[in-house]
């Protein structure tokens, strides 16, 4: 039986493509430095107007 999942038997770009999974974990890496980069900014704005 040909296994169609088996990279020697998709095209390059098919191949070069990463999986659903890989995407999803780069996806929820993102979301989170956003997530912490957002709390520095409010954090840092607050304390601007705090000062104010």
């Amino acid at each position: 039986m040909i296994d169609p999942d088996d990279p020697s038997r998709r095209p390059a770009l098919i191949a070069a493509t990463p999986s659903a999974e890989r995407v999803a974990e780069w996806v929820r890496t993102l979301a989170l430095l956003a997530g912490v980069l957002g709390a520095l900014i409010a954090l840092l704005t607050l304390e601007s107007l705090v000062r104010l």
